[in-house]
């Protein structure tokens, strides 16, 4: 006896509907596999036990939403498709917005994304009917799921998951100012700095990387963004920068970064930068080399 289809069925809880465009070629678009899924794709509620949702949740969809979650066939799955769904992304300061969507549905699976690529979309699908499977057999959601939908891949100059070279940053929070979603946060320890990237905030528009004097954080092709919740506030990028002692003063300082002093310094000028001392020395030797 043939197993019976998945039932999918949608919500926009208010996106800018670039989700949803990708969401329709992740659907309708053989390559991404969803055909092979046993899924259909239904368009009442009450049918179905596959939920995507796409949008940060405004206040107008609350109530929406609210009478959907009602008509659900139990049990069901809930996989939210790009950043807003998960963290608001960068509307999350908006007095319009009173998502993320956890805060009224059980998610499961999230894609993060602004918006996500088909691939992670089909991926995230993926995920949720193997959670919806569990549950049906009375298990609770997994802790990891193992990647499910093998052999994409994203263009090279696909802009993807950012990362960050710690070893060129100077912890200068230009990335951080001109985050449009606050997903980048530098923090000041005893010994230097952590960085951390939050990628269920990022809208991977590269504003970090256009901005970054030193080109120490920059944009990866890594689309893979699909977590199970429980992996929602885990899913970082996290660099530490460490501060270096002066070797004439032993006052701890931010050493010069090469990205930076390869801008400054030409020819053969670098080689002779003492690197090992902090700025204030290195001003009271230069002043010493130039007048003693």
């Amino acid at each position: 006896m043939s197993t019976p289809p998945v039932k999918l069925f949608r919500i926009n809880t208010g996106s800018c509907n670039g989700c949803d465009v990708e969401f329709v070629a992740t659907a309708f678009v053989d390559k991404f596999q969803i055909s092979s899924m046993n899924v259909e794709l239904v368009e009442n509620v009450e049918e179905s036990n596959l939920l995507v949702i796409t949008g940060p949740l405004t206040s107008k969809s609350e109530s929406f939403l609210k009478k959907y979650i009602s008509k659900l066939k139990k049990p069901y799955a809930v996989v939210g498709v790009g950043t807003c769904s998960i963290s608001c992304g960068i509307f999350r300061d908006s007095y319009s917005i009173n998502g993320p969507i956890d805060k009224f549905i059980d998610v499961n699976v999230n894609v993060a994304g602004c918006p996500p690529r088909p691939e992670s979309i089909a991926e995230g699908i993926a995920k949720g009917i193997k959670v919806l499977e569990l549950k049906s057999e009375g298990e609770e959601t997994p802790q990891k799921i193992e990647q499910i939908l093998i052999g994409f891949e994203a263009p090279k100059k696909f802009r993807g998951r950012m990362s960050l070279n710690e070893t060129i940053c100077t912890a200068c929070r230009t990335c951080e100012t001109v985050c449009p979603s606050t997903a980048i946060k530098i923090t000041k320890t005893q010994n230097g700095f952590i960085h951390n990237i939050w990628h269920n905030s990022c809208c991977y528009c590269g504003n970090c990387a256009f901005f970054c004097p030193t080109g120490a954080i920059y944009s990866t092709n890594n689309f893979d963004t699909v977590k199970l919740q429980n992996e929602k506030f885990s899913d970082l990028n996290t660099g530490i920068i460490n501060l270096s002692t002066c070797s004439s003063c032993g006052e701890s300082y931010m050493p010069p970064s090469s990205g930076l002093l390869g801008k400054a310094y030409i020819h053969n000028n670098l080689k002779k930068l003492n690197k090992s001392i902090c700025s204030k020395c290195r001003k009271e030797e230069n002043f010493k080399r130039m007048y003693a």
